[in-house]
């Protein structure tokens, strides 16, 4: 495979945003259908829509085993229908109920996760599952919904996996993040908001908080494959209903689920790609400038340690 391509990033908010949107459709590569994944077992959190979907489909289409979390099983049962409608009948596809919006039903999805392993490893996880809230909301432990969810449920899932023993040397672990984390420079589990411009500001938030967690996890688990993603500006129901200019703009710059699951797919599958590095559907390896956010080694050992701390309890 050839490289994406590298491009150091601005600092700037404002051209970052524009640069992450327009000429997507050109500028995304597309995942090689090679190297197959027979034998591999992979690990998907949020399958049941979006690129996450597309993400799973292609991991299944490669003959990846997917073990895929989910929290309504109705709808978890019909993705699976469809991923082995696609990717032929014979493909394994298992499903394991977690809310994420709950600390110890993650736990228990984790060891459903290792009882469908059978003692195999993870060789992906592709932590891929998110939520842009639209309203204030809290999960069941008391944490603001977007960092619980985004952040901290997939912490404690990574946790239990490598605890476990079924992520170790060799696994890779896929973090999908956003560009949008440039507008911020903060991550809490405690953040106050109301409104819709506090909501993009949550989301804003939990996506930087990825970028530092797995910045410490490339430092804290070096047998670890880390590797960290914008899969593009996609048209999905992230963030709810965005009405009729929203519609159009969708229409106008985003990409389709399909395109946005390239890079992440990318990530999870290619030999040869730098270790914990920020890999961008439209600009290739971002090299991000000193003064980013996401380089602020202190607040990413904070939160790591807040995690940790807000895990235990």
């Amino acid at each position: 495979m050839t490289e994406p391509r590298e491009y150091a990033a601005p600092r700037s908010g404002l051209r970052r945003m524009l640069g992450a949107s327009f000429g997507q459709e050109a500028r995304t590569p597309r995942c090689p259908d090679t190297p197959r994944l027979d034998g591999r077992l992979a690990v998907v959190t949020g399958a049941t829509g979006g690129i996450r979907l597309e993400v799973a489909r292609g991991l299944a289409s490669r003959g990846a085993a997917l073990v895929l979390p989910c929290r309504n099983p109705e709808k978890g049962a019909r993705v699976a229908e469809e991923l082995r409608a696609s990717a032929g009948p014979d493909a394994s596809i298992e499903l394991v109920e977690m809310d994420l919006e709950d600390l110890e039903s993650v736990r228990r999805g984790a060891n459903g996760i290792l009882e469908a392993a059978s003692g195999r490893p993870v060789d992906v996880l592709v932590e891929n599952a998110g939520i842009w809230p639209t309203h204030y909301a809290e999960t069941r432990q008391g944490h603001e919904i977007a960092f619980g969810v985004n952040v901290l449920a997939h912490f404690v899932l990574r946790r239990e996996l490598e605890k476990a023993g079924a992520l170790g040397v060799g696994s890779r672990v896929v973090v999908v993040t956003g560009d949008i984390y440039i507008l911020t420079s903060e991550c809490t589990p405690d953040f106050r908001w109301r409104g819709a411009l506090g909501g993009v500001r949550a989301y804003c938030r939990s996506k930087l908080g990825n970028l530092w967690i797995a910045s410490e996890l490339v430092a804290r688990a070096p047998g670890l494959e880390v590797r960290v993603v914008h899969p593009g500006v996609v048209a999905t129901n992230l963030g709810g209903d965005a009405g009729a200019v929203g519609d159009w703009l969708k229409r106008r710059i985003m990409i389709s689920p399909e395109r946005g699951a390239q890079m992440p797919l990318l990530c999870a599958t290619q030999a040869g790609l730098e270790n914990g590095a920020y890999w961008h559907n439209a600009h290739g390896r971002m090299r991000l400038s000193p003064d980013d956010p996401a380089r602020d080694a202190a607040a990413a050992a904070k939160l790591w340690e807040t995690c940790e701390a807000l895990s235990a309890a």
